[in-house]
């Protein structure tokens, strides 16, 4: 039905160009996670546009680096530079798949570019810090990654909370019921980059984590067989049907069911390509002996998030459902597999901000933070939170 304005007249509901249906084809594809479809429509959109508009350059560019084909993408915002040279967001992305080929010197030329235009955006500050970190400028890195948590403080986190923290002070931490003390992981398919680490997980647990109880949210993807192993070492299996009905990176978001589990006491959400250690054992017992509701970790240049999504925890029943957040977030950049952080920084950050500690072993001072406990240093060069296969490729 036509809808009417305020005087009572028809209006009538404006059909869509061609042009813009081909856009909007490009994007439902995108959002299926069908990349040849959504990479035939936008390359359709190029060709069909007049110029093309910075955004139609922007999203070429974005497909295809998803699809697998970073040189094409750079190409396409190579050419949308060239259209729209006063856009920092072309110069923003391009430098972000520079960066994916290894071109750290060129990443860091096109974020000077996109700072240089005027651009505030924390992707460009996250992007030039990892940029500096390969090119061995730690020191650059780390004012890099210390603006990047500036500006993403200023742009997420006064905006309305969208739930509350109570005010009397947490429960305490219950040492005899580790079935209420959640470590949570999400899990799908079969790569041994996660199934390694996490099984070595499953069997690190009892010696360092004895008061919690080790939970994976999976997907049918996973070999059964696998499972069987992880549940005989006492994992508690959560199925959580499958990836593969959308972007598979929204299995990250399964595991942040843990912390809307009203039976949950106190959860840890943690990288199943990660390593459990005890330097971060040590910062949670610091963590649960500070009275703050939600603690977080950050220790290695690149942990420029507010809160990255496999080093953060808090006590259960607080955090709605991941649905609900996933729900409530609205994008300030397209999908991608950091979907998990985008929303623990819009959507979680601004709730939790004044109630959280935070071990910060490289940006510290900052807000929320302190220097982790002087126990359980790590060797050098590694950190909490890194891909196992890194240093241990050989844990079975």
């Amino acid at each position: 039905m036509p809808r009417r304005n305020n005087e009572g007249a028809r209006t009538a509901v404006k059909p869509l160009s061609a042009l813009d249906t081909l856009r909007q084809t490009a994007a439902d594809a995108y959002r299926q996670g069908r990349m040849t479809h959504a990479n035939d429509a936008q390359s359709a959109v190029l060709a069909a546009a007049h110029p093309p508009s910075a955004d139609d350059f922007l999203f070429a560019g974005l497909i295809r680096h998803q699809a697998g084909h970073p040189a094409d993408g750079i190409a396409a915002l190579r050419e949308g530079t060239i259209h729209h040279p006063a856009n920092p967001a072309i110069r923003e992305n391009l430098a972000v798949l520079l960066l994916s080929v290894g071109d750290a010197a060129g990443a860091i030329a096109a974020c000077q570019q996109a700072l240089h235009l005027g651009s505030d955006s924390p992707n460009v500050h996250d992007c030039l810090c990892e940029a500096h970190i390969r090119a061995g400028h730690l020191d650059l890195a780390r004012h890099a990654g210390g603006m990047a948590l500036e500006a993403k403080d200023r742009r997420f986190g006064h905006a309305s909370p969208l739930f509350a923290v109570p005010h009397a002070p947490p429960p305490p931490f219950d040492h005899g019921q580790p079935d209420r003390n959640i470590l949570a992981y999400s899990l799908w398919g079969n790569a041994p980059r996660y199934q390694v680490p996490l099984l070595e997980n499953a069997r690190i647990r009892p010696h360092l984590f004895p008061e919690w109880t080790i939970r994976v949210y999976h997907g049918d993807t996973v070999d059964p067989g696998y499972l069987q192993e992880l549940a005989s070492l006492g994992v508690q299996l959560q199925p959580s049907g499958d990836a593969g009905d959308g972007p598979a990176h929204r299995g990250l978001l399964w595991r942040f069911a843990a912390a809307a589990d009203p039976s949950v006491r106190r959860f840890l959400i943690r990288d199943a390509d990660s390593l459990l250690t005890v330097k971060e054992r040590v910062a949670v017992d610091d963590w649960l002996r500070s009275g703050f509701y939600f603690h977080a970790m950050r220790d290695w240049y690149s942990h420029t998030d507010l809160l990255l999504a496999g080093m953060w925890g808090g006590v259960g029943g607080i955090v709605p459902s991941p649905d609900a957040l996933l729900a409530a977030h609205t994008f300030w950049r397209m999908e991608t597999s950091h979907i998990d952080q985008d929303i623990l920084a819009a959507v979680v950050w601004p709730a939790i901000r004044d109630d959280i500690l935070i071990h910060d072993s490289i940006f510290h001072p900052a807000r929320g933070t302190r220097p982790f406990p002087p126990f359980g240093a790590l060797p050098a060069g590694h950190h909490i939170g890194q891909n196992a296969f890194l240093h241990f490729t050989k844990i079975l």
